[in-house]
């Protein structure tokens, strides 16, 4: 079964430094199959059983954590959920060029509802934010960015459980699923 791991916060602003090479090796060593990693923001993608993708989760977790020192937050994706993620997503999101359109992907324990109320009222002229199965589909717009409430979300304590990929990022790591299932 082809699954999918977003790491948060390794690789970012300098901090949380890991080489893929290095993490697709740990990962490996942890017993996980065909591993393969995308870009450097911590998109891990590998085959393994039918298996909770909580547990696979927690076993990632703890390998990154033996092996750098390191508290990394995983969320594991099955192929299937991944691609229903992508499909799902609202008309609108990705519609608008002017506007930056997110994926934040919540760890596992994480409610969208206590996002959602960390984030307050959307102010629908200049943002969106929509619940998916594990992940709330974000859009901004870049012009009005600073006076949007959603994008003041990294200063609320929750932020830190969850991982944001772009929907370029998001749209490449389906294909790539798809890909690894041939």
């Amino acid at each position: 079964m082809n699954y999918l791991a977003l790491l948060r916060g390794i690789n970012v602003g300098g901090k949380g430094l890991i080489r893929m090479s290095e993490l697709k090796g740990c990962l490996e060593k942890a017993g996980f199959a065909e591993v393969r990693t995308y870009i450097q923001s911590g998109n891990v993608l590998f085959v393994g059983p039918k298996a909770e993708t909580s547990r696979l989760a927690q076993k990632m977790e703890a390998a990154i954590e033996k092996t750098f020192a390191m508290n990394v937050g995983v969320v594991v994706f099955a192929e299937r959920e991944w691609r229903e993620i992508v499909q799902r997503a609202p008309k609108s999101w990705g519609e608008n060029k002017d506007w930056k359109h997110n994926l934040l992907a919540l760890l596992p324990g994480t409610d969208p509802t206590d996002v959602m109320k960390a984030v307050g009222a959307l102010k629908p002229d200049i943002e969106a934010m929509t619940a998916g199965r594990g992940v709330l589909y974000q859009s901004l717009s870049i012009d009005s960015f600073g006076r949007t409430n959603s994008g003041k979300l990294a200063g609320h304590s929750i932020y830190r459980r969850i991982t944001v990929r772009n929907i370029n990022t998001t749209r490449k790591l389906a294909e790539l699923l798809a890909s690894g299932s041939k």
